[in-house]
């Protein structure tokens, strides 16, 4: 049973959300459901948003497609077995994991997105700088 890799298609497959159903009294309940977006409900996503929203996925399977055709099946696998172990690694419980190892190997490491400036709160957010401007008289 030999897995195939193959380039996944450009135009992604359309599925219409379901809309929510109203409660008792013919309103929506916005604290379970949360706010409906009315374009959503009546049109499905443009077919370059949907693309962009996978690019990263689709980007991986092309590579893996062009290497299962290049050298065989057994690249690819290997290829998701190490990706695979390098999603797993993490820290102590508690302190959030940077996947540093997961960004090497897909060659994310030396690319900075807007989740690299701002991600987490700065060091002095908590702490004032100045204790003098911050002491009651």
């Amino acid at each position: 049973m030999e897995k195939q890799f193959t380039i996944p298609p450009l135009r992604p497959a359309t599925t219409m959300k379901k809309a929510p159903e109203p409660g008792p009294f013919g309103v929506l309940d916005t604290m379970r459901v949360g706010l409906v977006n009315q374009r959503s409900e009546i049109t499905t996503k443009h077919p370059l948003e949907q693309s962009e929203l996978f690019y990263e996925l689709n980007q991986h399977r092309i590579k893996l497609g062009m290497s299962n055709s290049i050298s065989g099946s057994a690249l690819p696998m290997t290829i998701q077995a190490e990706r695979a172990s390098a999603a797993r690694i993490g820290r102590l419980p508690g302190v959030a994991s940077s996947y540093l190892h997961l960004e090497v190997f897909a060659g994310m490491d030396e690319d900075l997105a807007i989740e690299d400036l701002f991600d987490g709160p700065s060091p002095w957010e908590d702490s004032p700088q100045h204790s003098r401007c911050n002491a009651t008289a």
